[in-house]
């Protein structure tokens, strides 16, 4: 019989079989154990199909690869610390010394900032092209174009793209294609079945749900581009968590009914903005006199609780004076979670205005329609 501190450092071995449960066990484990030696000298060759060391998956990160690779609509699903991740591991698989890249004028601008900084110094140049560009995108390209991202709806201005249409024109010259799916989610547009060859989600937004989750995904069709996120990914050091992984996979049953909520709640709110005195613009796709109205129609299934406007009174103390009468909507950066929030970012130049983004959350639609009108009701008396 070995001493008690030897045996408390085993395994045990009685626990009782044919426990089943709806909630995905986590799974804490660094070092993964081997049979034989043949195994664990073969082991890298589990990496992304079986397990091989903790930060290369548990039980809990397969079950969330599979649950997000069945949102996107088939294919793999790859895990990252952020949604800045998940667009630096796209970058990074594809981009080489000399290459082109091509942006939306209107993109999530941390997007541009990697693109510039990061890329830059190695080589990579980037230029930009207008939203809606649409099929004229292939005027942009270069001998040397790789990659062309999009995000549709744009963050903050929320212009709708054309994404077959850049998807098809980017194939013709031979170019891959990634978009940052976030706002919409594979329940609102599916960007594999467009054409997109790389779609992107921060699901520390609506997969989430609940602001206490940072992480990003990356869904692809192609096995072989799989293979290559996933090495990438480990070259670059991106791993999450199993508790992380749990969060996102609570949040999953939950995201339609969430997301159907966030969408009726926000274009009522939209609707009742519609004309009001004290704006000068309102943005917000699934809202029939948006100029994107025409493209969400056509290729989307769901809105979001993204919405953004510019106020007539320019002057940052107008803002200041509206987000301090707001009661429900809280002072933020970030969206996609039950909670509403209003966020304020200078337009190109700040003597041109200021934008004010809502993320309409699960409060009840009318007091959050009373508090915005209530709160824009202070800017025209």
């Amino acid at each position: 019989m070995a001493d008690i501190a030897t045996e408390l450092l085993q395994p045990p071995e009685h626990i009782p079989a044919g426990f089943a449960s709806l909630s995905q066990g986590v799974f804490h484990a660094s070092t993964i154990l081997f049979p034989d030696v043949a195994s664990f000298l073969t082991r890298q060759e589990q990496a992304g199909v079986g397990y091989s060391y903790g930060q290369n998956g548990t039980p809990t990160h397969y079950a969330l690869m599979e649950k997000l690779a069945q949102l996107e609509g088939g294919g793999h699903a790859v895990l990252v610390p952020s949604g800045l991740a998940a667009i630096t591991l796209v970058s990074s698989c594809v981009l080489s010394h000399g290459d082109h890249v091509l942006l939306p004028a209107a993109v999530y601008g941390p997007t541009v900032d990697v693109t510039r900084e990061l890329f830059g110094k190695w080589g990579v140049r980037c230029s930009t092209y207008p939203n809606d560009a649409g099929v004229g995108i292939a005027q942009f390209f270069e001998p040397r174009t790789r990659l062309v991202w999009v995000e549709s709806p744009a963050s903050n201005s929320l212009e709708m793209q054309d994404v077959p249409a850049i998807a098809a024109a980017a194939r013709a010259h031979g170019a891959l294609v990634a978009m940052d799916n976030t706002w919409a989610t594979p329940l609102g547009f599916r960007p594999l079945d467009h054409g997109v060859d790389f779609s992107i989600q921060a699901l520390t937004k609506y997969v989430g749900g609940h602001s206490d989750l940072l992480m990003g995904s990356v869904a692809v069709r192609d096995a072989d581009r799989y293979r290559q996120l996933r090495d990438t990914a480990e070259l670059l050091g991106y791993y999450v968590s199993p508790d992380e992984c749990f969060l996102a996979l609570r949040g999953l049953p939950t995201l339609a009914l969430r997301l159907e909520r966030h969408y009726a709640s926000a274009l009522k709110l939209a609707q009742a903005l519609e004309g009001h005195p004290a704006l000068a613009s309102l943005h917000y796709p699934p809202l029939p006199s948006d100029p994107g109205h025409a493209l969400w129609q056509r290729d989307f299934k769901l809105g979001s609780g993204l919405l953004s406007f510019t106020l007539r009174k320019r002057e940052l103390a107008a803002v200041e004076k509206f987000v301090a009468a707001l009661r429900y909507f809280r002072l933020g950066n970030s969206w996609g979670a039950v909670h509403s929030l209003v966020a304020v970012s200078p337009l190109r130049a700040p003597q041109q205005g200021w934008l004010v983004r809502l993320h309409v959350g699960l409060e009840d639609a009318d007091d959050l329609m009373n508090d915005v009108l209530q709160a824009l009701a202070g800017l025209t008396q």
